[in-house]
């Protein structure tokens, strides 16, 4: 059997306002841990699926981002760029792909840091054999409040199917989502099949006139579709946050020696240094 081919979309037109004033002259996307940028830890995700063709939403002021990235060779991909024009939330985002992408899809945001890389592997092996809508990547959080949070209607093994999406409940809202005296949030991470394109046309603004992937995804399941989830081993980090951002960077230096980064860091140096001189 053919091994199933997929895409790759990686939204970094944010404009990332809860970090500033870092990111009023450098984009979120390019903070960096372990001694490169989230957006390269993004693209080796993607690339250790197996996924050779990225598409990149961009916007205003991600020059810098573009200029890192080039065309993606120097990372072993082929990066596009789709320019958003205007910001109007995730799902708008991911609608400007539509042209362009006629497979399944792996959907990974540009300030999301998970390690290890598997974790989208996982994603994509659940996406295949049961051939959802949608899979999503989930992570207990203790807080509901400032995420899209998902009940399980069957959780075995770390995945199961999705009932019900929200985005940024209350607390009285989100108590219903509990499982375990838990709350599972999306981690920016997804996997899409094309049709998923209809559902976010569909969606209307919520919001500050946005249109979230949450509420599309929750209009695809109250529409027959079957949408899954993956509960998360190892970690991740929203860089947009500053609290979060610290945290993990402290974590995930005492798992990599200084030797190893600086290594890595050299080599891409001097492979960069070479192709362009």
């Amino acid at each position: 059997m053919k091994k199933e081919e997929f895409l790759g979309l990686i939204p970094a037109a944010g404009e990332g306002t809860r970090m500033y004033p870092f990111s009023r002259a450098v984009p979120k996307e390019m903070y960096p841990i372990l001694g490169k940028p989230v957006i390269e830890h993004c693209i080796e995700n993607l690339r250790e699926g197996g996924i050779k063709q990225i598409f990149m939403i961009v916007g205003h002021q991600k020059g810098a981002l573009m200029d890192y990235v080039g065309d993606g060779s120097f990372y072993g991909v082929n990066v596009a760029y789709i320019y958003q024009l205007k910001r109007r939330g995730l799902g708008h985002a991911i609608l400007q792909a539509e042209k362009w992408i006629k497979k399944p899809f792996v959907t990974l945001l540009g300030d999301s840091f998970i390690e290890p890389k598997k974790e989208i592997q996982n994603m994509m092996r659940l996406h295949t054999e049961k051939r959802p809508i949608a899979t999503i990547l989930l992570f207990k959080v203790k807080d509901p409040k400032g995420y899209g949070i998902a009940k399980f209607k069957t959780l075995e093994d770390g995945f199961g199917l999705i009932e019900r999406v929200v985005e940024k409940p209350s607390l009285e809202e989100a108590d219903e989502y509990k499982l375990n005296h838990e709350f599972y949030a999306i981690c920016g991470a997804y996997v899409f099949e094309p049709r998923m394109f209809d559902f976010i046309e569909k969606t209307k603004p919520g919001k500050k006139k946005e249109v979230q992937i949450t509420d599309s995804i929750q209009l695809a399941i109250e529409n027959g579709e079957k949408v899954y989830g993956v509960i998360l081993k190892g970690k991740y980090l929203d860089v947009g946050k500053w609290g979060t951002v610290f945290n993990i960077q402290k974590d995930m230096q005492n798992k990599f020696s200084i030797e190893e980064i600086t290594k890595e860091r050299e080599e891409m140096t001097d492979k960069v240094i070479k192709t362009l001189g």
